[in-house]
């Protein structure tokens, strides 16, 4: 009995111990008052605690569990509103929308926290500020815009100026020209690494929208760009043509490689040049234009000439080793690689704008349709064309580069180069028929001009047009040095029965063809005769007079263009003064309608359309630009114009223009001379 006893005392004595520990261990664990551990943002730019991006959560860390009512004890300035969330003993607080860009923000825990046990928070803590980031931006960048001298293979890296959202940045990314690459991120950089080599002493730039955005969702605040020349080789490359990446490309091109010194020969083997899918042909080393006779010991100019037309609508890659060397020993850098697209000739070129363009590399021939498609190359010379004919048919052209005429079909086929050695041909024209071409002709070896001759379409040797007596015996006085006897730009009456000319010693020609009879009016003219339809009119720009505007020939011979003193005058086609008009000095005749119609462009360059040169005024079509040719749509009230930053551009952007509501398209964003074909 006494054990028992003492065995109940003992399991008491027991409990009260541990009641009494426990109540020892609240009574001194839970008075401790909460305290605030720390405030942060969940979202923290560039590593800085302080910088936040706009969708970032604030974060309160507690010393203990605390009454989830506590989040009201959280003030925000500027107030923001949102949701409180619990992780253990951490407050997360989420706004409802995105923070205010490039604003500060202070986050403060005022009085009326308790932990579980009903402690209260004894001492408020500091006040945490932190700030918005502003709209990202480029902060860096490797190579540094505008760099020289960049390796080919070097990486190029853009430092922005907090997490970016890289499916977006990479949408908004552009590289001219285009080249493989692979995009890797590193937090805020982004390095693109070219996976071949970039090529030698070219340009590059990289461009990344606007549309790029932050981790957040903001969006730059402008575009930005970067750009670039990499390092030239011991042999650079000027020019590839066809030129990389252009579609539309002529089936009767040649594939040449213009360097900036004369190369060696014999540098070439089987090997230095490829081109898939195989084509047969003839590799070759040409020397340029006007180089061929000032003893270099070889050309500049490698061509690849194909047997026959490539295939319409084939991409083909193009590769030229390295180990192609100038005579100087200078060698290519790198293996130089590129690509190009043919398009698919049509038999006529029918309903289509011409224009030239010298996307291809070399200023050249092309087409398209009037609402901008199916753009492709008509000729594919090496040499820049500046001229160029299109017979009335659509069926056959003639393009002039200044030194010679070359015929071709609208598919590129029957090629021929009109032109002997011994001459420079220019001005071409067709006949309202279509079937002969009128053109100067001048003597490569002296510069005296030949008179006018005409070919035969698709027929033998070329004849001269016979005049009733010399131009020479009619002329004026000639200023010293000037060659009375050069003939320019002629021009055919529409009834096919007369034909207008300059005479660059000052004077305008009119041959009336079935009687042989000329007129001669003393004009300095700086651009071709243009007919009315009617034929009984023609438009004269220039300055009346005879004091000639006749010099030494340069080659290339451009085509006649009118300068500033220049004005528009009106000759009756049985007349012999020219009548003053409303385009005065400065002011262009840019085109003529089949309806008489005139385009016409002020000193300023803006754009206007009248009946007549009577009905002249200061036009409103275009005046947000520089008007620098036009052409008029066949059968519709339309346009398509060259819009330049300057009178000096040579190629613009190709815009149409609706005549009656004045709504404009871009059609071509390189092109001069424009011709609308019926």
């Amino acid at each position: 009995m006494r054990a028992v006893i003492l065995r109940s005392l003992l399991v008491i004595g027991g409990g009260g111990l541990v009641l009494a520990v426990v109540l020892y261990v609240a009574s001194t664990v839970d008075a401790r008052a909460p305290e605030v551990l720390s405030i942060s943002v969940t979202q923290p730019v560039g590593g800085d605690p302080g910088l936040a991006l706009i969708t970032t959560s604030i974060e309160v860390a507690f010393s203990e569990p605390v009454e989830p009512d506590s989040a009201a004890a959280l003030r925000i300035e500027p107030e923001v509103t949102g949701a409180a969330s619990w992780s253990g003993s951490t407050l997360i607080y989420t706004p409802d929308e995105a923070l205010a860009l490039d604003t500060d923000y202070t986050v403060s825990v005022t009085g009326g926290v308790e932990d579980l046990a009903g402690n209260g928070m004894a001492e408020l803590p500091p006040s945490f500020t932190f700030r918005t980031a502003g709209r990202p931006s480029v902060v860096d960048t490797d190579p540094v815009h505008g760099a020289v001298d960049v390796a080919v293979d070097h990486p190029i890296q853009v430092r922005f100026s907090t997490l970016m959202d890289t499916a977006s940045v990479e949408d908004a990314l552009e590289l001219r020209p285009a080249f493989a690459h692979e995009l890797r991120w590193s937090e805020e950089v982004l390095e693109i690494v070219p996976t071949d080599p970039l090529r030698p002493d070219r340009d590059y730039e990289v461009l990344i929208a606007a549309t790029a955005a932050d981790a957040a969702g903001v969006a730059l605040g402008g575009a930005v760009t970067l750009g670039f020349r990499t390092v030239a080789p011991g042999l650079a490359v000027e020019t590839v043509v066809p030129a990389d990446g252009v579609d539309g490309i002529a089936l009767a091109t040649s594939i040449a490689v213009i360097f900036d010194r004369p190369i060696d020969p014999a540098s070439l083997d089987d090997d230095a040049f490829a081109i898939t899918p195989d084509v047969a042909g003839t590799l070759a080393v040409v020397a340029a234009p006007g180089e061929e006779g000032d003893g270099a010991p070889s050309g500049r100019i490698l061509t690849f000439t194909p047997s026959g037309s490539l295939p319409p609508t084939t991409t083909f890659d193009v590769e030229l080793a390295p180990g192609v060397a100038g005579v100087d020993g200078g060698g290519l850098a790198e293996p130089l690689r590129w690509s190009f697209t043919t398009g698919a000739p049509p038999a006529v070129i029918s309903n289509q704008v011409t224009f030239l363009s010298d996307r291809s590399g070399v200023a050249n021939l092309w087409a398209m349709n009037p609402d901008g498609t199916g753009q492709r190359q008509l000729s594919a010379e090496l040499i820049p064309i500046l001229d160029y004919a299109v017979a009335p048919d659509g069926s056959s052209m003639i393009v002039a580069d200044g030194r010679r005429l070359v015929y071709l079909r609208a598919d590129g086929s029957d090629r021929r180069v009109l032109t002997g050695e011994d001459h420079r041909e220019i001005d071409p024209t067709y006949a309202p028929t279509g079937d002969r071409v009128a053109f100067a002709r001048v003597d490569a070896a002296s510069g005296t001009g030949l008179g006018l001759w005409e070919w035969q379409v698709e027929g033998g040797d070329a004849s001269p047009i016979e005049q009733p007596q010399d131009v020479r015996d009619l002329a004026s006085p000639v200023p010293d040095g000037a060659d009375a006897s050069v003939l320019r730009a002629p021009r055919y009456a529409p009834d096919g029965l007369a034909l207008a000319f300059v005479d660059t010693s000052g004077a305008v020609g009119l041959l009336e063809l079935p009687a042989q009879r000329l007129t001669r009016i003393a004009f300095s003219a700086t651009a071709p005769p243009a007919w009315l339809p009617d034929s009984a009119t023609l438009l004269l720009t220039g300055v009346p007079g005879g004091d000639g505007a006749a010099g030494p020939i340069d080659v290339p011979i451009p085509p006649l263009a009118p300068d500033g003193g220049s004005a528009v005058y009106r000759l009756a086609r049985s007349g012999t003064e020219p009548a003053e008009t409303r385009l005065g000095p400065g002011w262009r005749l840019l085109a003529v309608a089949l309806d008489g119609t005139i385009a016409y462009a002020t000193d300023e360059g803006w754009l206007g359309t009248a009946a007549s040169v009577d009905a002249v005024r200061l036009p409103s079509l275009i005046r947000d630009a520089t008007v620098l040719d036009a052409a008029f749509a066949p059968g519709e009230a339309a346009m398509v114009v060259v819009l330049g930053e300057t009178p000096d551009d040579r190629f613009g952007r190709v815009e149409r223009i609706d005549l009656e509501t004045g709504r404009r398209t871009t059609l071509a964003p390189d092109g001069s001379r424009p011709r609308w074909l019926p």
